[in-house]
């Protein structure tokens, strides 16, 4: 049966061998049993003949190659929309299914654009429509690293898609789609709630990425009104419409922050080159205020919402919800200038305290080297470590305060409480 799949299609052949016994199980060198072949070849009739087959020679539809793809994946790969479609009939069929590297049949239709598989395949009970690769990717991931803007568009419309999983990287789709330089993609998403503050691994929300942007964004959307008239308060010519510094000012109109920090302490405004261009920029996206006492700049960063509500003083205020989003909110976050004055109390217990939060042995040996005449310098560096290592939402007074109090550490925990009362 294996010679002859690959160059033909004769169904009374394949149902002679099948009905005469024939292992329709066995496998070749690379893993693929007959199911596994008919399928690549898109021999829908083969297909049907091996389906049929299932009760009468134990046909499993679910076995795997060396790579670990099942049939569905293969069909997906290929983009065979009847083959696809036979296989989703067959009870049994595991539409979740994992490769080696963690894809589902919905990672590959994705990846490889198949709009209309993707549409039968987020129709099927069970799927899961969000399940992420070894990398952290989902199927949306897939679809918008490729720039493939009709699957995209199609998965935005069904309610179990979800828009702001972080991969490996921290990535969003949003932020995938920033990196892919797809205006298109990344308007789609906006304008279904893509969260516009996330950032990635290296601190980076969607502006830092806009304006370091060398060249033009791609999109199939002619004309986004409110991005024209930013471009036009901003005096940039038509040719910078879909620019990076164009795009940015669409993306601060939306609700990105122009004033968050990265990892390298260096804010989206900052990267901005053009002197006039900056001052423009301030003007029409002015620093966010506090929205409590009205009067000084909004620095502090809520979590899980990641909106930038309060001042620093304010923030020593416990707000139940994010006054802007209504969510609940967790903790203000500690920042940067927290550590400094936390570290000034901890003398010579910075390494029990570092033990405590989680950091290698081998990194605090590190700081210690690196840093010899000064205790409290190394104190510092050992919760910058932290800080930066550490998702958001977990860089909270509670988890700083437990390790303190958990290391005896009672002046640094002093300290920190009156920070935070």
């Amino acid at each position: 049966m294996f010679v002859f799949l690959p160059f033909s299609h004769r169904t009374d052949v394949v149902a002679f061998l099948v009905s005469s016994g024939a292992n329709v199980n066995k496998h070749n060198s690379w893993g693929d049993t007959p199911l596994h072949l008919a399928v690549e070849k898109n021999y829908e009739d083969v297909v049907k003949v091996l389906l049929n087959s299932k009760e009468n020679n134990n046909l499993q539809v679910n076995l795997r190659n060396i790579l670990g793809c099942i049939a569905l994946h293969v069909a997906c790969l290929f983009g065979h929309i009847k083959v696809v479609e036979l296989l989703l009939q067959q009870n049994g069929t595991d539409v979740n299914a994992v490769q080696e590297d963690g894809w589902t049949a919905l990672h590959v239709a994705c990846h490889f654009g198949h709009r209309k598989v993707v549409e039968l395949l987020l129709q099927q009970n069970g799927i899961d429509a969000n399940k992420v690769n070894l990398k952290g990717d989902t199927p949306l991931h897939q679809a918008v690293r490729k720039r493939h803007y009709d699957v995209v568009a199609s998965m935005l419309v069904q309610d179990s898609v979800k828009l702001d999983i972080e991969n490996n990287r921290k990535r969003t789709p949003l932020l995938e789609a920033m990196y892919a330089a797809h205006l298109g993609i990344v308007h789609k998403l906006i304008i279904h709630g893509a969260n516009m503050n996330a950032v990635d691994n290296d601190g980076n929300n969607c502006l830092h990425l806009s304006i370091i942007k060398k060249g033009m964004f791609h999109s199939e959307v002619e004309r986004i009104y409110i991005l024209d008239k930013c471009c036009a308060k901003l005096g940039l010519p038509i040719k910078k419409r879909i620019s990076g510094v164009g795009v940015a000012s669409y993306l601060a109109h939306q609700g990105a922050n122009l004033y968050r920090k990265n990892n390298k302490n260096v804010a989206p405004l900052d990267l901005i080159g053009d002197a006039d261009l900056k001052e423009k920029f301030k003007v029409l996206f002015p620093p966010p205020q506090c929205m409590l006492c009205e009067v000084n700049e909004a620095s502090m960063e809520l979590q899980p919402c990641a909106h930038t509500v309060l001042c620093e003083d304010c923030s020593k205020i416990q707000l139940k919800t994010c006054i802007e989003s209504k969510r609940r909110v967790d903790s203000v976050t500690v920042e940067e200038i927290h550590l400094h004055r936390v570290s000034q109390k901890l003398a010579g217990k910075w390494m029990e305290l570092g033990r405590e939060l989680g950091i290698r042995q081998n990194d605090l040996e590190i700081i210690r080297h690196d840093y010899p005449q000064s205790v409290r310098e190394q104190g510092f560096q050992m919760l910058f470590k932290w800080h930066q290592s550490t998702d958001p939402e977990k860089r909270t007074p509670r988890i700083l305060k437990a390790a303190l109090k958990e290391t005896e550490c009672y002046d640094a925990l002093k300290c920190l409480s009156s920070e935070f009362n």
